[in-house]
């Protein structure tokens, strides 16, 4: 495995206004630093209003009002899938998908309906979570004439099953879990071959429901974070940092640079690894702070 400490951005991908709007603001802000990135994208229906349902939760309610979603979201995607029609995601930009990979990017899968996955994955139907991955992997054949070498799944939210489903395809790698080194995974028994590469620390979005706003406290946390990590990944939404913390990214980007190199793409990443030297772990679940719910994580054999 690679010894020196690395950088990855990995942008995820998940409603329509981000697609549209934030990833041209992200390309361009990328450019302008001179870096490659991972764009995950979700090419689905953006279900985003259905989270509604979930506001009955304290949890939840609480992450809403403390990262302030209306201002990250808007209004249009919050009603999205629920008093107006969800509209598609990646599948409805095509020529904005060809534009990152034309730039240099990597393109891989997020999702194909992000909040079904997020929400109800683990009450679906194996045949249910194939007809996911098939209908994403179809879009993103469509629109870049290849077949897609990653996923990252949504909400870091996998089970046995969908890993099995995954294991299937053959990827050069996935980025489905949160914290812990790479790895590959054993679940529910089986051993899986897809080496996983996953997201360091918190994102942005976190650190607001836990109070941080200023600036110089949201890079402190991050950079904090990603300190520690040989591999580091750092998460990046195309509606927050692509939105109203651009800012923040465009600080960050040299001070990641000069602490830990020129930034890498996760398939340079996964390209440069040992297989020998990738330690086999056992999937968990976790809650971390600042999020409702469970993030899939690794840990130790037993």
């Amino acid at each position: 495995m690679d010894s020196k400490p690395s950088i990855s951005f990995k942008v995820d991908v998940c409603t329509h206004d981000g697609m549209r709007d934030g990833v041209p603001r992200l390309l361009e802000l990328f450019e302008k630093h001179g870096v490659k990135a991972t764009f995950c994208l979700a090419f689905g229906p953006d279900n985003s209003g259905k989270a509604v349902f979930h506001m009955l939760r304290p949890s939840f309610a609480r992450k809403m009002l403390k990262s302030s979603a209306t201002k990250l979201y808007g209004w249009r995607t919050m009603v999205s899938g629920t008093l107006l029609p969800a509209r598609p995601i990646a599948s409805g930009h095509p020529d904005l998908v060809r534009r990152i990979a034309a730039e240099g990017h990597e393109v891989s899968v997020h999702a194909w309906d992000h909040r079904r996955w997020q929400d109800h994955l683990a009450h679906m139907s194996e045949k249910e979570i194939e007809s996911h991955f098939e209908q994403a992997f179809d879009a993103y054949e469509k629109i870049l004439h290849r077949s897609p070498r990653a996923c990252g799944a949504a909400a870091w939210a996998v089970t046995p099953t969908s890993l099995r489903l995954q294991d299937g395809f053959k990827l050069a790698y996935s980025s489905d879990l949160r914290g812990g080194p790479v790895c590959r995974l054993r679940a529910n028994g089986d051993v899986l071959e897809t080496v996983q590469i996953p997201t360091t620390g918190r994102c942005i979005e976190e650190l607001l429901t836990e109070g941080l706003r200023e600036k110089t406290q949201l890079e402190e946390a991050l950079l904090a974070d990603l300190s520690s990590a040989e591999t580091a990944v750092l998460a990046v939404h195309a509606e927050v940092e692509g939105g109203p913390y651009l800012d923040v990214l465009d600080e960050l980007i040299p001070k990641l640079r000069e602490a830990r190199g020129e930034p890498r793409t996760l398939a340079d990443i996964a390209a440069s690894l040992d297989p020998a030297k990738v330690p086999l772990r056992a999937l968990t679940h976790v809650q971390i702070p600042g999020r409702s719910g469970e993030v899939s994580t690794s840990m130790e054999l037993r």
